[in-house]
């Protein structure tokens, strides 16, 4: 095979993507540093001229505390977020290794039918998935926060396509060694994409942990309810008024997510960057 150069800009190029960058990037930045700015201001500032705060306080972060259950809400986002990302792992496995090992009659039409669901919009399922939960009884419950959403397709397609390009000779030297499938699943591929898994599992961590519409809709109340609509309760109970506690409480919502997307964002970047290179 030939070798193909690497694409090359001139620097003009190169000067207008790095602003194009940099500009999208002060999108994000510039209103998350207003954000915390905002958490750290006393009352009489939050309405003032100045951006940043003149005398910094922590009590808007105990206050958010008082007027809520923050913690009964944060465990309830912890708990059902770390089920619900560590079942959609395991069925994204499972499926992932049977489309990738395994010849059986009707593969392709149901790897399709998967890619097809990452198309569907959650709006097109939402009426009879939540009649489905009413009618198991799991409204208001941890139940109906985890099961509805165990299926992970993007999970399914990432891990297929590692798996496929997985050294085949050494699922055959497993099988000579008397390893039957399973064994070569938890025994030989499963050590060898451990970082493609990390990945995905923080990619589902971050997509579950941000859900806003569907705990919204199936909870009501607070034993059930996740840290997004706590903070919504709190801004309807003070009208909008307490901006101080409301950016504190955004803040705290959203140090999970952050925090594990920076940490690991390098990871996540090759993960999509090799499953395109390996289809």
């Amino acid at each position: 095979m030939r070798d193909v150069a690497p694409l090359t800009l001139t620097p003009p190029w190169r000067a207008l993507g790095n602003m194009v960058l940099f500009l999208a990037s002060l999108s994000i930045v510039v209103p998350l540093l207003l954000v915390i700015a905002t958490s750290l201001k006393p009352a009489i500032e939050i309405h003032g001229g100045l951006p940043w705060p003149q005398s910094p306080t922590g009590g808007n972060y105990l206050e958010v505390f008082d007027k809520i259950p923050l913690g009964l809400y944060f465990w309830n986002s912890v708990a059902t977020t770390s089920l619900r990302v560590g079942g959609q792992l395991v069925i994204a496995l499972l499926a992932a290794y049977a489309f990738a090992r395994f010849e059986f009659r009707g593969r392709d039409l149901l790897f399709a039918l998967t890619l097809g669901a990452m198309m569907l919009p959650h709006s097109l399922t939402f009426l009879p998935t939540y009649l489905m939960i009413s009618w198991l009884g799991w409204f208001d419950t941890w139940w109906g926060l985890i099961v509805p959403n165990l299926a992970a397709p993007v999970g399914v397609f990432l891990l297929r396509q590692h798996m496929l390009a997985f050294p085949r000779d050494l699922l055959d030297a497993a099988a000579i060694d008397g390893a039957g499938p399973w064994r070569a699943l938890w025994l030989v591929i499963l050590p060898n994409i451990q970082p493609a898994l990390a990945a995905i599992a923080i990619l589902l961590f971050i997509d579950c942990w941000n859900e806003y519409f569907w705990p919204l809709v199936i909870t009501e109340s607070e034993h059930a309810m996740t840290v997004q609509i706590g903070i919504r309760r709190f801004l309807d109970a003070e009208r909008g008024d307490d901006l101080g506690p409301l950016m504190a409480g955004v803040v705290l919502v959203s140090l999970p997510a952050m925090a594990v997307f920076l940490w690991f964002q390098r990871r996540i970047l090759e993960t999509f960057v090799s499953a395109g290179l390996k289809g």
